[in-house]
């Protein structure tokens, strides 16, 4: 059976996600805004890294179910994200490449109705979630695995994926990247346990993430760019310049990952028999 310690830790995580979905809920409900749809994006994502994390003890199928709502929530809220950083950046780089100009107001058409979207989507978020993740945490009590295994597990499909990336290939770091938010959210949920971990190991684990996150991003704006060019009837002045700026960018940031993407064996122990990296002495 998991000990009382770590049962403790995963139902003071499940009061405290839990908790924050709600707030954060109630928030968008009552002030939308995009600051409060990215805190709630959060939320979401956080509360299903716990559903992922308790579905290593548990096969509840209630469990499954609740993951595909929630996920289903978030990803109604994927297109408004990304429109929004888009947002951003073509803001911030519209006065040195003045041709983004026609693709930033397209950009700002979007978003109006992505969050007229989003606004019902959030009606629809509930909070009957608390009697399947009490079932979960039974089973999870009675589970002979330590609590560390679903980091483990995480940890190992994240060095799995990383071995087959070509760097020609980007849909292989995104992968990776998939892999390594769960990773990431499972170690947030055991540090209370984790008494010697280094204090800059989550910024160091979300700095990583960015950098692959960074990638995707640009693809995102690449596809939006080429969307954009194809409603212009008379073509979209400068928009092949604008797409070559940021094709470049692209490439850039590639390399970037390329050039760090090995951190991550600095991160977590390569098996469960193995001493933390953090706990190695020369």
């Amino acid at each position: 059976m998991i000990e009382s310690t770590a049962l403790s830790l995963l139902q003071q995580a499940v009061r405290e996600r839990g908790r924050t979905l709600r707030a954060q809920t109630r928030r968008c409900r009552k002030q939308f805004s995009e600051e409060a749809v990215h805190d709630l994006r959060v939320a979401m994502r956080r509360l299903m890294a716990l559903i992922d994390f308790l579905g290593f003890f548990s096969r509840l199928p209630a469990l499954r179910k609740l993951r595909k709502e929630i996920k289903t929530h978030l990803d109604a809220f994927d297109a408004l994200r990304d429109t929004q950083v888009m947002l951003l950046e073509t803001s911030q780089r519209v006065t040195e490449l003045p041709e983004l100009e026609p693709f930033h107001r397209y950009l700002l058409k979007s978003e109006s109705r992505l969050l007229r979207r989003a606004q019902k989507d959030i009606a629809g978020i509930g909070d009957n979630y608390a009697k399947t993740l009490r079932l979960a945490l039974k089973a999870a009590a009675d589970s002979s695995y330590d609590v560390l295994a679903p980091v483990d597990d995480a940890y190992q499909t994240v060095l799995h994926r990383l071995a087959l990336i070509a760097p020609s290939n980007t849909a292989t770091i995104h992968r990776v990247r998939i892999a390594f938010k769960r990773f990431r959210y499972s170690v947030e949920v055991v540090k209370p346990v984790l008494t010697t971990m280094p204090d800059d190991l989550l910024a160091r684990l979300h700095a990583y993430q960015t950098v692959m996150g960074e990638i995707q991003d640009m693809e995102v704006m690449l596809a939006a760019i080429d969307a954009f060019a194809a409603r212009q009837k008379d073509g979209a002045c400068g928009i092949e310049h604008v797409r070559e700026f940021y094709q470049a960018v692209h490439e850039q940031r590639v390399q970037a990952y390329l050039e760090r993407m090995n951190e991550v064996y600095s991160f977590w122990r390569t098996a469960p028999n193995k001493p933390l990296p953090w706990e190695v002495t020369e």
